[in-house]
């Protein structure tokens, strides 16, 4: 089975304290590939993770007013702010309308009624110049147009500035058009 020269190379070789090794097939470009490989794969798991935690804490829809727990407080600031203006005219926040519950210090209030009264809007907005956010009162009006705004409970909504940059609204607003 063995050729002479062969069987006796391996006696030599035994005699001489050699050990014969059998060649083997170099590994480590595949291992250097895999390691490659491994390095990649950990770096596009980081990545997913990082971007996922990113869009997470993006999408986060807007902080709106809490109703529950102020909407009695709310009631008798709109009683008071038509009780103190005329329809359509700012007055300035004195009082209990200077810092109102559950949406912080007012810079403006706005009144608007119709001539029989049935139609009340009040808007508390949170600070100075037309594109604010705050609390609006509405009953028989809609929505302030082009705003930002979400619905909150019965007569209750909430306005929110709009992104000049990306001419659009927080999450969780919608913007009413108007003219």
């Amino acid at each position: 089975m063995w050729s002479d020269s062969v069987t006796v190379t391996l006696m030599e070789a035994l005699y001489d304290g050699v050990v014969p090794v059998i060649a083997r097939k170099d590994t480590s470009p595949i291992m250097a590939r895999w390691r490659e490989a491994r390095a990649t794969v950990l770096i596009l798991v980081v990545v997913a993770t990082i971007v996922l935690v990113a869009w997470f804490l993006y999408d986060r829809p807007a902080h709106s007013f809490q109703v529950n727990g102020n909407a009695a407080t709310w009631t008798a600031d709109v009683k008071t702010a038509i009780a103190r203006s005329g329809s359509g005219s700012p007055i300035a926040p004195e009082g209990a309308l200077r810092d109102i519950p559950g949406v912080g210090r007012i810079a403006s209030v706005i009144v608007d009624k119709s001539a029989s009264g049935k139609r009340v809007a009040v808007l508390f907005m949170t600070s100075p110049g037309g594109n604010s956010g705050g609390l609006v009162f509405l009953h028989g009006y809609p929505p302030p147009s082009d705003t930002c705004n979400t619905h909150l409970s019965g007569p209750w909504w909430q306005l929110s500035p709009l992104n000049y940059t990306t001419n659009g609204c927080a999450r969780g607003f919608h913007f009413t058009g108007g003219g």
